[in-house]
């Protein structure tokens, strides 16, 4: 008569070979699941790039293929692109990966390798190289909820310049992010060590740059629809600027911050605080770019003494524009033009 503890070691060993068959299972169910996803993420991009195509626009996804076997489901492109005819619009870069984890199915990381070839109206045709580029997005309806997109070491040249031939920019790092909450839209950027080739924008060479911004639209969606693809876009938009600040190498600089509205006429309206960082260095950047200014820099410079500070102890201005009208109190000082 078997004994009691054999009578366990075969329940055990029947639990385990139950165990191990259900995890089986669940492996093969799981890995035909995620190849049925992945023929129909191929299949979907056939389908879109074709749909593109009856439109006018040539998009390509060389070789794409599936590919993140087994925690994540992503998309592999030796080669992208994305040319408007009609616009005579195109940028042709290297390979592409996407990617989302498949416990975060929302939430998707990208990459794409350069050099890209960028030709749009009106602009001399350009190369722009970089050493990493990502983006990441989560997905939401009726769009998305967040866009991010980052790179490092980013080099804008003009194709097929000469050997030697300066780059027409230089920034080391770069980063802009768009987030919603319908119907508002939250834009951030920022940017570090930018330098601009010399008599490119200006008669004189400009300083190397740092700048961010973080600015809150009141109806951003409604951006959305709209034809316009120049600033006024913002006709009709209200927000704030949380802060925009342009930066020179030594830190000083200029920020920015308040509440604004744009009228349908273009015409900006806001009472806006404008902070200026070490008023000396920004003094002698602008001394640079616009030597012709000396006189008027030099008595700006003499009245920041008498502008209120901030906590930090940098003076801080305080400007109201009224459709476009600025003043300093009962000061009239300019005007804004429209959007």
């Amino acid at each position: 008569m078997p004994s009691s503890s054999t009578i366990e070691t075969r329940k055990s060993g029947k639990l385990l070979k139950y165990l191990a068959g259900f995890v089986i299972l669940l492996g093969i169910i799981y890995t035909g699941g995620w190849f049925y996803l992945a023929n129909q993420l191929e299949s979907r991009v056939a389908t879109n790039l074709a749909a593109f195509k009856e439109k006018g626009i040539i998009a390509t996804c060389d070789n794409a293929t599936a590919s993140g076997y087994p925690l994540r489901l992503g998309l592999d492109c030796t080669k992208v692109g994305w040319a408007d005819q009609a616009k005579q619009l195109s940028v042709l870069s290297g390979s592409f990966h996407a990617a989302a984890q498949v416990y975060d199915p929302m939430r998707i990381v990208s990459s794409v390798e350069g050099p890209a070839a960028v030709d749009a109206p009106g602009m001399i045709p350009l190369n722009i190289s970089w050493k990493n580029l990502r983006s990441s997005v989560r997905l939401d309806k009726p769009l998305p909820k967040q866009l991010s997109i980052e790179g490092n070491d980013i080099l804008v040249n003009q194709r097929d310049a000469a050997a030697g031939t300066a780059p027409l920019a230089i920034m080391q790092s770069g980063k802009i992010s768009f987030s919603t909450t319908e119907p508002k839209m939250n834009i951030a950027w920022s940017f570090e060590k930018l330098k601009i080739a010399d008599n490119l924008v200006y008669k004189h060479p400009l300083p190397e740059l740092n700048g961010a911004a973080d600015i809150e639209l009141a109806n951003g969606f409604a951006l959305l629809a709209k034809p316009e693809r120049d600033a006024s876009i913002l006709r009709g938009q209200s927000g704030l600027l949380n802060n925009v600040d342009l930066g020179f190498a030594d830190g000083s600089g200029i920020a920015i911050s308040g509440p604004f509205s744009v009228d349908d006429e273009g015409r900006i309206s806001g009472n806006f605080n404008v902070t200026m960082r070490n008023p000396e260095g920004v003094a002698q950047a602008m001394r640079s770019i616009l030597p012709e200014e000396e006189s008027t820099i030099s008595s700006v410079l003499q009245a920041m003494a008498f502008v209120p500070k901030d906590a930090s102890g940098a003076p801080t201005l305080p400007i109201t524009v009224e459709n476009g009208k600025m003043s300093v109190g009962f000061i009239r000082i300019g005007r804004l033009p429209s959007l």
